[in-house]
Formats: structure tokens, C-alpha cells, sequence
């Protein structure tokens, strides 16, 4: 195989798919023997299911495949810096491989495992798992398609070539696995939360995002007028709309025992927080710092900037609602300041994926 590193990105691709399996398993048959006591403390015995494959420790093997894909993953991060290096001092140097899609991407389904694992060990939430282990198996098999598989090193730009650069991306990087295992643990949330009527809330969220990507952006773009004054009017209306199905659903919900959720909440907003200052002081403080290096200028309201700008605005409207309304209201603090925590997320993909890659920026790239 030409690139070493490919080989090892080859397995760990396979190992997260089992790890996937794994996590899938525990969460259907629910293996742990503390969680089916609980659930028969609340009435809540899932029926049918083989006594013999109930009684696999399905949570230990999913924790045991998770570390075993870390470690091949981690190999392949180290072969691919070395691979850079190769072809630039700098990147030996700095051995942070994250020039391209394909790194990035690679680089992303080991950071982003790692983290969980770290705060598995601290919450014991292993539903999670089939998130982050299902988007790093995506990710690497997104890396593997032929438009994205490795070419030959390069040397990175002159301009690109600075500390500040490496603090700037690496502090992202790390904000950005934070808030995706935050959102796992949002979306587990929000399962237990609302049960059938989350497919009815995040349908009409998808379609409201659809409709602002379609109608509403467009028609703001024309610059005339009227048009923008419709757009504006109908985005109100969207949000409107969503925000008074969410406060039905909330209120005409099944009362769920806030034990079953506390813990889990804990977790997403311990993610989201911990996240929070790297994303915000790796964006706005260190990337200004670099690209007052690079561009000459600290700040250009170029659309990858702003738009890590209102990320960051919206986790630090969800820290403000978890502190201050969840503080007062168990029912705030999850079931709608849960949601912030949902919006956040849409904004990283944006930010992230949207703007690199259909937008034209200063911060696009291959």
C-alpha cells in the first residue's frame, strides 16, 4: 500500500464498524444488569427479548473495541503527520495533520472517539457510543472515496505557516469534538425526553432548515427590498412556528422521571462547556491573531468567521439558559434549553462543512 497510514485508516474504519455493532447491541438488548433493575424499579421491562444474548456484557465489548479502535486510529494520525513531514518541515515541526478533507477527516474520528471515551468513563453513558462510533466510521469511509484519498504530500503555504495557525486549529478541533459528543448526548436526551414526538419535532426542524435554505437565504440575497423584507417575515414565521410545536410537545408530553434524565443532561452540558472555550478562544482570539499574520487584519467578516461567530454566540446562550432557567426549572433546564444544544451543533456543521465547502471563503479548502 502506497501510504502507510492508509492501511491503518483501512482498520480502524473496519474496527469502529464493530465498535458500532457493539454499541447498537448494548443499547437494544440492554445488557446492564443496573440498568434493567432500574427499569424494573420504574415499570419499564422491555419484553421478548433472548435471556441469553441479555446476559452479554454488550457494553464492556462496545468500551473494549472502542479503545482498540483509538489505538489503530491513533497509529494512522502519527503515520500520516510523518507522511506530511516527509514533504514539509513545517508539518514535521508542528505534526498536527490537518491540511486537507482527507485529514481533517481522519483526524476528526480520532479525537472525536477519544474524547467520548473520556467522558463515558465519567457518566457511564454508553448510548452515545453508537453516535460517535457511527460519525467516525462515516467520516473515515467519507475520507476513503476517491475524490478525498490521499495524493502525494505537499509542503503547506508560506502564509499558512505560522504557531498561530496550529494553536488556532488545533483549539477548534477540540471544541468541535466536545460539542459533537455533547450533541450524542442531547439526541439520547431528547429520545427519552419525548420518545415517538421527537421524530415529529426534529421533522419539522429539518423542514424549517430546508425552507430557510431554499426560500428564505435566496430571497434575502436579491438585496431588493421587498424581498428581503418577505424573507425576513416568513423566517419569523418559521421560527415561530417551531418554537410553538416545541412548547406544545413540552407541556403535552408524558411526565418522565428526572432521575432517568439528570444524568444525561449532566453530560451534554459538561461537553458543551468544556467545549465552549476552545471553540470561542480558538476562533475569535487565536485565529484573529493569525490572521492579523496571514491577512493582515484581525477580523474581515468573512462568512467562515462570522459564521463561528454565531456558534459561539449560540453555546453561550445555551451555558446562559442551562445556568439561569435550568437552575429555577428542572423542565427548562432540559426538555427546551436541550434544544440550544441542537441549534448549536446545526451551527459547527455550518460553520464547518457548509461554509468550507459551499461557500466561497478565505477558509475553503480541499
Amino acid at each position: 500500500m502506497r501510504y502507510l497510514s492508509v492501511l491503518f485508516f483501512y482498520l480502524s474504519t473496519v474496527s469502529y464498524f464493530v465498535t458500532f455493532v457493539f454499541y447498537l447491541l448494548y443499547v437494544v438488548l440492554g445488557s446492564s444488569q443496573r440498568e434493567r433493575r432500574l427499569g424494573e424499579t420504574l415499570g419499564i421491562v422491555a419484553a421478548g427479548v433472548s435471556e441469553g444474548l441479555s446476559q452479554i456484557a454488550w457494553g464492556v465489548w462496545a468500551t473494549r473495541a472502542l479503545l482498540v479502535s483509538i489505538a489503530i486510529s491513533t497509529i494512522g494520525v502519527i503515520a500520516r503527520a510523518i507522511e506530511l513531514g516527509n514533504a514539509s518541515q513545517w508539518v514535521k515541526i508542528v505534526l498536527l495533520p490537518l491540511s486537507t478533507t482527507y485529514e481533517t477527516l481522519t483526524f476528526f474520528s480520532w479525537l472525536i472517539p477519544l474524547i467520548y471515551f473520556v467522558m463515558e468513563r465519567k457518566f457511564q453513558i454508553k448510548q452515545v457510543g453508537v453516535f460517535v462510533t457511527g460519525a467516525a466510521f462515516v467520516m473515515l469511509s467519507v475520507a476513503a472515496s476517491p475524490s478525498l484519498a490521499p495524493s502525494a504530500p505537499t509542503g503547506v503555504p508560506a502564509s499558512l505557516q505560522s504557531y498561530w495557525l496550529t494553536i488556532h486549529v488545533l483549539f477548534m478541533v477540540i471544541g468541535i469534538a466536545f460539542f459533537t459528543s455533547g450533541f450524542g448526548a442531547t439526541l439520547v436526551y431528547l429520545w427519552r425526553r419525548y420518545e415517538k414526538k421527537l421524530f415529529l419535532l426534529f421533522g419539522a426542524l429539518l423542514g424549517a432548515l430546508a425552507t430557510i435554505i431554499f426560500i428564505v437565504v435566496p430571497l434575502f440575497g436579491t438585496l431588493q427590498f421587498e424581498k428581503m423584507l418577505a424573507s425576513g417575515a416568513l423566517l419569523a414565521a418559521l421560527c415561530a412556528g417551531f418554537g410553538w410545536l416545541l412548547l406544545f410537545v413540552h407541556r403535552e408530553g408524558q411526565p418522565v422521571a428526572w432521575e432517568r434524565l439528570e444524568n444525561i443532561e449532566e453530560m451534554v452540558y459538561r461537553c458543551n462547556a468544556l467545549g465552549f472555550p476552545f471553540y470561542a478562544i480558538g476562533g475569535l482570539v487565536f485565529g484573529g491573531i493569525w490572521a492579523e499574520q496571514a491577512w493582515s487584519r484581525y477580523w474581515g467578516w468573512d462568512p467562515k468567521e462570522t459564521a463561528m461567530l454565531v456558534t459561539a454566540l449560540v453555546y453561550a446562550v445555551y451555558l446562559h439558559a442551562r445556568l439561569t432557567w435550568g437552575a429555577r426549572d428542572p423542565g427548562w433546564r432540559g426538555g427546551l434549553v436541550a434544544w440550544l444544544s441542537v441549534l448549536g451543533y446545526l451551527a459547527v456543521l455550518y460553520a464547518w462543512i457548509g461554509i468550507n465547502y459551499f461557500v466561497a471563503s478565505l477558509h475553503s479548502f480541499v
